[in-house]
């Protein structure tokens, strides 16, 4: 029988810079082993790290050329060019060949055709130096895991996600974004300086994409409630949320670009995507709030448009999820529950998935693919019902846990304010259309086979418009939503 784990008292305190420390309090956590182990040899995190990338190089690489991966977006730190500085540094002491995605201009995307043309560059290359963005960072992890795991660092350009300290690539397949397991980097170096010179927006995104850890988590602890999802642990949460909360009193410094609030962003985030790692799965962090943020890139994917910064849409839709568990929270009344109604057959949902996705893909392959996963999800559902019926009858045990891991919207929306982030989807970098957010959140749990609030409250009948449209109108008397 699975012991209930009891998170060490240290993890609190987790240094993701300190990987031995981390380590040790991660096994004092997990004393039955279930999380993997963090795979990377080193974090280094200051003001001029930077200067390190020889030498961290030197300790890795294997014999062949040093292949620098980068896209076009033309990047700075201190006034100078940053990717260029960067060659320069390398090419001192190694050959260097420059592999750059997107030359055209274009918004570079974890595509297969992308992936497979820097598979191509990268073979035979003693070591690999990912210069970029999350998705630089993705399309690195997964290139150099199918073209023979040569040595990969990551220099990390802004603190807006957490996917440059994970195992996982965000790719597209499809038209639809899959989150798929794929290698650690085996290096990681965040300089400030470099940080300090990436626009605002993306630090602020990387805030709003750290706001979901008051709401994902909960999706995962309720997955594993129910049964769809054995792999919960509360390790991988208790490492960030002090440290999160501590982050949230930063947010006004962090819009001043204060020297101590962006390394805390940065500390925060990279603990944040070893979480994903060991959890061996994105739900930590990942959960409805992603859900509506991955279905937005994919209609503007389709439709031509601009993406906006993922981190500032998870932001925004986080606010709303927090409405969401709020209400939740007080006012779900399982004796309200017919369980006989809460379990419905495939052949009755498989039009209304693939009617879902033809706004977006009238050929219907994305229908189809979403289809696939949310197939698995239903089918896992109907097998749980014991689970299910055992769930309701312990709500408040259930309900008393879940307190603990979520905040109250306001303070949510009080760090975006305060940091000066983005707080509505029409205030995004391009705009979201109403329409558009709307359609995300109504049909976010179509998506995938990850279990979430949305699919509970759907199968026990209150996933609604009329609900929905409440929690939106919270979410604007407190400055959010659309």
């Amino acid at each position: 029988m699975r012991r209930t784990v009891s998170p060490s008292p240290e993890l609190v305190d987790a240094d993701p810079a300190d990987l031995e420390s981390l380590r040790k309090v991660l096994a004092a956590a997990d004393p039955d082993g279930r999380l993997a182990p963090v795979g990377m040899q080193s974090i280094r995190i200051g003001a001029d790290v930077l200067g390190e990338l020889p030498d961290s190089v030197s300790a890795l690489a294997g014999p062949g050329e040093v292949a620098a991966l980068m896209d076009a977006t033309p990047m700075h730190r201190n006034g100078c060019d940053l990717k260029a500085a960067t060659l320069r540094l390398l090419g001192e002491r190694f050959p260097v060949v420059p592999v750059v995605v997107g030359k055209d201009g274009r918004e570079v995307h974890a595509d297969e055709n992308v992936i497979r043309a820097v598979e191509s560059a990268i073979r035979g290359a003693g070591c690999v130096v990912a210069i970029g963005s999350g998705t630089i960072t993705d399309i690195g992890k997964e290139a150099t895991a199918r073209a023979g795991r040569p040595p990969l660092i990551v220099v990390q350009t802004a603190a807006s996600v957490n996917a440059f300290s994970d195992d996982m690539a965000v790719i597209l397949k499809d038209g639809v974004k899959r989150t798929v397991p794929s290698r650690w980097p085996d290096a990681l170096l965040i300089d400030l300086g470099i940080l300090a010179g990436a626009p605002q927006a993306m630090n602020r995104a990387g805030l709003g994409d750290l706001l979901a850890m008051w709401t994902a988590p909960a999706d995962w602890y309720l997955a594993g409630a129910l049964g769809l999802d054995d792999s919960y642990h509360p390790a991988p949460a208790a490492m960030l949320l002090d440290q999160g909360r501590a982050l949230l009193e930063s947010a006004a410094a962090l819009r001043r670009l204060d020297a101590a609030a962006l390394e805390k962003l940065a500390r925060v985030l990279t603990l944040s995507g070893i979480a994903l790692g060991i959890a061996r799965s994105t739900a930590p962090l990942s959960g409805t709030e992603h859900l509506v943020s991955h279905l937005i890139d994919m209609e503007a994917e389709r439709s031509g448009r601009r993406l906006a910064l993922h981190g500032a849409q998870v932001g925004i839709a986080s606010v709303v999820l927090s409405v969401a568990w709020q209400w939740f929270l007080e006012s779900f009344d399982p004796a309200r529950v017919a369980p006989d109604a809460c379990f419905p057959r495939a052949e009755a949902l498989e039009p209304s998935v693939r009617d879902a996705f033809m706004p977006i893909d009238p050929s219907g392959r994305a229908g189809q693919e979403c289809w696939n996963q949310y197939s698995r999800k239903l089918a896992r559902w109907s097998a749980c019902r014991p689970r299910v019926e055992a769930f309701l009858s312990e709500w408040p045990r259930h309900r008393a846990r879940l307190r603990e891991m979520t905040l109250p919207p306001e303070r949510l929306a009080t760090a975006l304010r305060e940091a000066g982030a983005p707080m509505r989807f029409s205030e995004l970098d391009p705009p979201v259309a109403a329409e558009t957010a709307l359609w995300a959140f109504r049909n976010c749990h179509l998506m995938r086979n990850r279990f979430t609030l949305a699919d509970f409250l759907f199968f026990t009948g209150r996933w609604t418009d009329g609900l929905l449209d409440g929690w939106l109108a919270r979410a604007r008397e407190i400055g959010g939503g659309l």
